[in-house]
């Protein structure tokens, strides 16, 4: 599995194995198995037994698990579950400590996904995008919204209003290009039914500099994949810049009274790229 390629990734809850295969079945680039907050606590040690018996027959490196936090009773334990060879990588929340990240990565060889999602997670962004095993940065957007007492989310029936998430979405893309990570992963669109609002979400996360969503319901997954693919007037505009392009041999070019120089021709040239691999 290429960690840095993935664009969508669906969670399904650990104590529910009967959709496991579902999960797999979905069409998303990946799934997460989830031992932390999908999981009641009384059912976390169970959930984790019946998760490392199916494990067992799975082929190597062939789903994600996001663990329960470092402070809690039960992160021991599920380091020792991620030693398995199917788990292509361990998603870790509320990541806040780059050294306790280096340790989980050292003690279990996975590549790690931590979740930023406090103030002190963003205080120490630089620090975790460079601490030993960090592959990419996954954005935590409600928990976040609690530990800074945001008012979000909307009630029922109201817009997202994502604006105060901004800065915090931009930390995000600009710290894990400058420690020469994939881009990172936007947060979870709560409206499992909306796929409309979901579209204009994973297109928006796009143009921040995402490289795709995390997703809660095998019915996000074709909305989610059409709205981070390449429109076809994107596809159109792409190829009269490259065309123009050959024209000049790379200089600066006007294309349909629109300046064109390097950067959009860089441009244009990934979004043909990614038309392709889509």
């Amino acid at each position: 599995m290429d960690i840095n390629a993935l664009q969508t990734l669906l969670f399904v809850p650990a104590n529910r194995p009967e959709r496991y295969e579902k999960a797999q079945a979905a069409g998303a680039d990946a799934v997460i198995i989830d031992l932390e907050d999908a999981v009641p606590a009384a059912e976390k040690d169970s959930a984790r037994a019946t998760l490392a018996g199916w494990l067992d027959g799975r082929p190597p490196a062939s789903v994600l698990v996001r663990i329960n936090g470092t402070g809690s009773p039960w992160f021991t334990q599920d380091t020792i579950l991620c030693r398995s060879p199917a788990i292509a990588a361990i998603v870790v929340p509320k990541a806040e400590e780059p050294d306790a990240l280096a340790e989980l990565a050292n003690i279990t060889d996975k590549p790690l996904l931590p979740f930023i999602e406090s103030a002190l997670a963003f205080a120490r962004l630089d620090k975790i995008a460079a601490a030993t095993g960090v592959k990419r940065l996954l954005f935590g957007k409600l928990d976040l919204a609690v530990d800074l007492g945001m008012d979000y989310p909307p009630p029922e029936g109201n817009p997202h209003d994502e604006s105060a998430f901004l800065f915090a979405r931009s930390q995000l893309v600009m710290a894990s290009r400058a420690h020469g990570l994939a881009a990172p992963l936007d947060a979870i669109y709560t409206g499992i039914h909306d796929q409309e609002g979901l579209a204009n979400y994973a297109r928006q996360a796009m143009k921040l500099g995402f490289g795709g969503v995390l997703l809660i319901h095998p019915k996000q997954v074709e909305p989610a994949q059409g709205a981070m693919a390449p429109t076809e007037a994107q596809i159109a505009w792409a190829r009269r810049i490259l065309e123009a392009e050959l024209r000049v041999n790379g200089a600066v070019v006007a294309v349909q009274g629109n300046m064109v120089d390097a950067p959009i021709m860089v441009r244009a040239r990934r979004i043909l790229k990614e038309a392709v691999e889509n």
